[in-house]
């Protein structure tokens, strides 16, 4: 399949801050550059078994030999193989395969998401896209978020505001604006060719807004192997059951406010969960875990609503929620108690919640691959970037 074919299919990895697991997406993409549209064609996972330990251990920052760091990044890749491997099984040999590999630290201009790319183009024989955060730390930007782009791609509306919001490990939303007025206008008024559908795209991009917000899944997790010795609350159950504690939530919502309102992008430096749990100390499990969901949930809405314009009616807005929190009952229920809007899985919107961010790699992969920068200047702070070759570093 050449790259001028009008589909491309895509494998498309993640792991995320949790380290829990192994996403694979298989995508079909068809189009190019910005008019590129995904379909879910079929998903596999994998579990990290004693990965989780080293990386973990990696992430905080305790000392490892060179060989011990190589073969950390090489069991890594291999790691992604089995699922790889049977996502092409099913589906037929990919395309292009993008890799987000593991953050074992950001701090821009600073970032490291390791994995050994060789090793998966050596084992499927196509081209690997991976390191998608360099172009755009090289040029000055944070490197993150990376996904409002192709948030937009997937998700936008002509006449609506949409706030897409991640409760991964760490939480980050996407803001995307209606349609422009002028586009509207210009649409009524000129014939659609091809440069001036490009210019009111481009005005349409540049109202799109992203940042990284606080801590999510990796504090309630902590609560949860900390007070419950689970790795996680299974399906927000306890957290659901239990009571928010305002003299014990409200510290924790002051402590992500100060993440929030430093408006940059974060990283595993960033965990401030002994701080934050321990002012959750002497409340029950469930209580505690409902007091974190709370305090979440209140960071969330108020940057969302801090960055709406006034002019924006709460009934023409939707916020579309995906990750590993959807699942979580008593955090989606926080959500829809602070949230002055509808809140919505991506489900509803033909991606599901625990696809939205492999489906956004494969998106990033094919822009990459046809030379358009994945990130916005005005969501990662970035200058232009020179390299000629897109915003990724590609295995032949």
């Amino acid at each position: 399949m050449t790259a001028r074919a009008k589909t491309r299919l895509i494998f498309a990895a993640m792991t995320g801050t949790s380290i829990d697991g192994i996403d694979i997406a298989a995508v079909q993409v068809s189009g190019r550059g910005l008019r590129a549209r995904a379909e879910l064609v079929g998903q596999a996972s994998a579990p990290m078994g004693e990965l989780t330990t080293r990386l973990r251990a990696a992430q905080r920052q305790e000392p490892l030999t060179a060989g011990a760091f190589t073969a950390l990044a090489r069991d890594l890749a291999l790691g992604h193989l089995p699922p790889l491997r049977e996502l092409a099984r099913l589906h037929g040999a990919p395309w292009l395969v993008v890799l987000h590999g593991q953050t074992l630290f950001h701090q821009p201009p600073l970032s490291l998401q390791l994995i050994d790319a060789s090793v998966v183009a050596q084992d499927l024989g196509c081209p690997v896209v991976s390191n998608l955060r360099a172009a755009d730390l090289a040029a000055g930007g944070q490197g993150a978020p990376i996904t409002p782009l192709s948030d937009w791609m997937m998700f936008r509306a002509k006449k609506s505001w949409r706030a897409i919001v991640n409760l991964g490990g760490f939480s980050n939303a996407t803001i995307l604006p209606p349609a422009p007025t002028i586009a509207a206008e210009h649409a009524a008024s000129h014939s659609n060719t091809r440069s001036q559908i490009d210019e009111l795209q481009s005005l349409w991009i540049d109202g799109v807004r992203g940042f990284d917000l606080c801590l999510c899944n990796q504090l309630l997790d902590h609560i949860s192997r900390t007070m419950l010795g689970t790795p996680f609350d299974s399906d927000g159950r306890l957290t659901h059951a239990g009571h928010p504690i305002e003299s014990s939530l409200g510290p924790v919502h002051e402590l992500l406010e100060q993440q929030r309102l430093a408006k940059r992008s974060l990283g595993t430096n960033d965990e401030i969960v002994s701080r934050a749990t321990g002012h959750l100390a002497g409340l029950s499990p469930q209580d505690a875990l409902a007091s974190a969901a709370e305090a979440i949930a209140r960071t969330i809405a108020r940057a969302i609503s801090q960055a709406l314009p006034d002019t924006c009616i709460a009934n023409r807005m939707k916020v579309l929620v995906a990750g590993g929190g959807v699942r979580n009952a008593g955090l989606m229920a926080a959500l829809r108690r602070t949230i002055n809007a509808t809140v919505q899985t991506t489900d509803e919107y033909g991606v599901p919640g625990d696809a939205r961010e492999t489906m956004a790699m494969a998106l990033l992969g094919v822009l990459a691959s046809d030379g358009v920068p994945i990130t916005l200047p005005a969501v990662t702070g970035r200058q232009a970037i020179r390299a000629t070759d897109g915003s990724f570093l590609r295995i032949p």
